[in-house]
């Protein structure tokens, strides 16, 4: 399935491109998140597990990374879609196990930017789609889908067709993102 998607992404990102040549139209852009919900679930499950067993568990996320791509459909309206990686470590107090889990996902999005001015934009967007997990504990894994989704109610870019960007808001991404992106 994931590579289903993946081939479906591709296609999308060299189709698209080629539909709007000359206009600036697309863009790609790259971002760090820090807090994605990935995190938030599995700090969750730490208290909840900790209560069942007794166990007591520390997280350590590092946060997300993002690559997206986008392309101008009418006015200020973007549509596109972005793959996101996160992982974290559970580590397990008093033994020297860890849990490891990893999450890819893919989210396609829509992007308004409601105000533009000169080398200032601000924007919204929102992304749904699909998370990959992988969890390893000791010599097992487990594989699970969950539902991915960005919120981002306020973002800010400052450039031209280079330009840096903050967004905040909840979501698979991360709470605060910070990034570049690239308009041709």
């Amino acid at each position: 399935m994931i590579k289903k998607l993946l081939m479906a992404a591709l296609v999308l990102a060299l189709a698209v491109p080629a539909a709007a040549q000359g206009s600036r139209r697309s863009e790609v852009s790259v971002s760090y998140g820090f807090a994605p919900v990935t995190d938030w679930i599995d700090a969750y499950s730490d208290i909840l597990t900790g209560a069942v067993s007794g166990s007591d568990t520390d997280l350590t996320g590092w946060g997300a990374v993002t690559v997206g791509y986008s392309f101008r459909v009418i006015g200020s309206l973007r549509v596109g879609a972005q793959v996101v990686y996160s992982s974290n470590k559970q580590e397990i107090k008093g033994t020297s196990s860890e849990i490891k889990n990893r999450y890819w996902s893919l989210m396609p999005n829509v992007k308004w930017n409601w105000l533009n001015l000169k080398v200032v934009s601000f924007y919204t967007r929102v992304g749904a789609g699909a998370s990959f997990s992988k969890a390893k504990f000791g010599g097992q894994s487990d594989k699970s889908t969950l539902f991915a989704f960005q919120v981002s109610p306020v973002g800010v870019e400052v450039g031209g067709r280079i330009a840096a960007y903050a967004e905040a808001g909840i979501g698979t991404s991360g709470s605060l993102l910070v990034g570049a992106r690239y308009r041709f």
